[in-house]
């Protein structure tokens, strides 16, 4: 079968679709500029990331998504060991989830959300054992080394995240529904045993989560000094007027006491910012933003296409709900960065590259003839 040339898929990408990533981004360029204020120059910063990320979002446009999957265990292995060269020499001001590479720092687990899509939907793609009980072993096994890795950096928040993804790339390809309920079932079993065992989980996080579920009643110091950060948050939020407040320097002065606001609590710095017509706003873009992206997923029939689709739009899906539930109190907090909004280079060029990946899949996706999507 032809390859498309990078002109033909150049030319029937939907950029429609790359504008709103643009968009996104550049809303979280102000926002972030806002939250740090005139002594802080993440403004810029961002946006030089956000000028990578739309390089790095065509450069996986201008190869065939393929040749991606097909180089997926690469890629996995790859991943796997800056996992490991994380827990080595990472570095950072709670946890070592970064890595430095000269003048800059990269957070390896970023990355490898998108890898785990990748590599999932090329398995999924050639195999379908997924389909008995004891096939789900090899997709859950290919989950649970990264999750693991990830836990002990620790960074719960991306680790959950990586559980989502798998549920759903096994659910759209047919998986049966009574084991995957059964799994399911299992895993929260799991999760009551890591919590309530000793050394499994660092006692901040259970801080975190004792904080969420005893907000405003019976909280000792030690939980209210966890639960500060939901407070201030939903405080900003509280404050916010229709219209907003603007990103001079009374909303500057409002964030203060906000801690993370240029990154895991920036929806606040929106929401405070442009008011609660602007959060609408923000919404809105992001369900077209997911919406065009399962558009995408729909009209694909190749197997590893469909599953990249699907398996990005399950990453900004689930990150954007767990962030906005979590900085309104409705989550613990387990640091989940708003996609393009947050601030980090590593968050965002993922971000790109992911968009990046279901442009390809929509610009270049060959003729299917099996009886159903995964035959």
């Amino acid at each position: 079968m032809r390859e498309m040339t990078l002109s033909e898929r150049l030319k029937s990408a939907d950029w429609l679709l790359l504008g709103l990533g643009v968009l996104l981004s550049f809303v979280g360029v102000v926002a972030v500029e806002t939250a740090g204020g005139e002594a802080l120059d993440y403004g810029s910063t961002q946006m030089r990331w956000m000028v990578l990320g739309v390089v790095t979002c065509l450069l996986m446009l201008a190869v065939p998504y393929r040749w991606v999957v097909q180089f997926r265990w690469l890629w996995y292995v790859g991943g796997l060991a800056l996992l490991l060269l994380v827990l080595l020499v990472g570095s950072g001001k709670s946890a070592g989830r970064w890595i430095s590479v000269g003048p800059f720092r990269m957070q390896p687990s970023e990355l490898m959300k998108l890898i785990l899509v990748i590599t999932l939907a090329g398995y999924i793609r050639y195999e379908r054992s997924y389909r008995t009980f004891r096939g789900l072993a090899t997709p859950f096994v290919i989950t649970l080394i990264p999750f693991m890795l990830i836990m002990k950096q620790p960074d719960l928040g991306t680790a959950l995240l990586l559980l989502p993804i798998l549920f759903t790339l096994l659910y759209v390809s047919g998986a049966n529904r009574k084991h995957l309920l059964i799994v399911a079932g299992a895993g929260m079993l799991a999760a009551l045993t890591l919590y309530f065992t000793p050394g499994l989980m660092n006692e901040y996080q259970k801080n975190r989560v004792r904080a969420f579920l005893m907000q405003g009643s019976n909280e000792t110091d030690l939980l209210r000094s966890h639960n500060h950060h939901i407070h201030n948050s939903k405080t900003v939020v509280g404050t916010a007027s229709i219209l907003g407040h603007g990103t001079g320097e009374e909303t500057q002065e409002s964030l203060r006491n906000l801690s993370e606001r240029h990154s895991d609590f920036i929806f606040p710095v929106v929401i405070h910012a442009f008011g609660l017509a602007g959060a609408t706003l923000l919404f809105m873009l992001y369900l077209l933003f997911i919406g065009l992206i399962l558009r995408t997923a729909l009209k694909v029939r190749e197997p590893s296409g469909r599953l990249l689709a699907v398996g990005v739009a399950s990453i900004f899906a689930c990150q954007t709900v767990i962030n906005l539930s979590m900085t309104l109190g409705l989550l613990p907090i387990v640091g989940m960065p708003l996609p393009f909004l947050s601030y980090g280079g590593s968050s965002l060029l993922t971000s790109f590259a992911a968009l990046g990946l279901v442009l390809n899949v929509g610009s270049d996706h060959p003729v299917e003839f099996g009886r159903g999507d995964f035959d």
